[in-house]
C-alpha cells in the first residue's frame, strides 16, 4: 500500500506544481498519452474565483508552490528520507488542503481530477489512519 501512497503523492504533487507551466491562451492541451488536461488542468487568462493580480497571483504562486513541496516532503517521509515520519500525516493535510484552495480558485471540470485526489489522500490520512509505521512497517 505504500506504492499507491507514494504514487497518490507525486501525482498531487505534479498536478499542484503544473500551475507554473499553465497552457497557454490558444494553445492545445498536452496529448493524453502525457496526462493531457488531467495532469496540467491550468490554462493560462482562464477565469478564477480570485482575480491573478496583486494579492490574488501571489495567493495562487503560495498555493501551487506549497501544496507541491509538502507532498514532496510527505513522500521524502514515506520513504524515509531525511523527513521524520512523525511529520507524514500533518504534511499530507496540510499539502490537501492548500490543494484542494487551489482547486477552488480554478474551478472547473478539471479540477475534478486533483480534488479527488486531495480526498482520497485525507481518506487515507485521517479516516484509515494510514502513517509511514502502519505502510512501511
Amino acid at each position: 500500500m505504500w506504492i499507491f501512497m507514494l504514487l497518490l503523492l507525486l501525482l498531487g504533487a505534479q498536478v499542484n506544481v503544473s500551475w507554473f507551466a499553465a497552457t497557454p491562451v490558444g494553445q492545445a492541451p498536452p496529448p493524453i498519452w502525457v496526462g493531457g488536461r488531467f495532469l496540467w488542468p491550468y490554462v493560462q487568462g482562464s477565469r478564477t474565483l480570485v482575480p491573478q493580480t496583486g494579492f490574488g497571483a501571489l495567493l495562487t504562486v503560495v498555493l501551487a508552490g506549497g501544496s507541491g513541496v509538502l507532498f514532496l516532503l510527505a513522500a521524502a517521509a514515506l520513504l524515509r528520507w531525511w523527513v521524520p515520519a512523525a511529520w507524514f500525516t500533518p504534511l499530507v493535510v496540510a499539502g490537501a488542503i492548500m490543494s484542494i484552495a487551489l482547486q477552488i480558485i480554478y474551478i472547473s471540470g478539471w479540477a475534478v481530477f486533483p480534488l479527488l485526489v486531495d480526498a482520497v489522500l485525507l481518506w487515507a490520512v485521517l479516516g484509515l489512519h494510514w502513517t509511514v509505521i502502519s505502510l512501511r512497517g
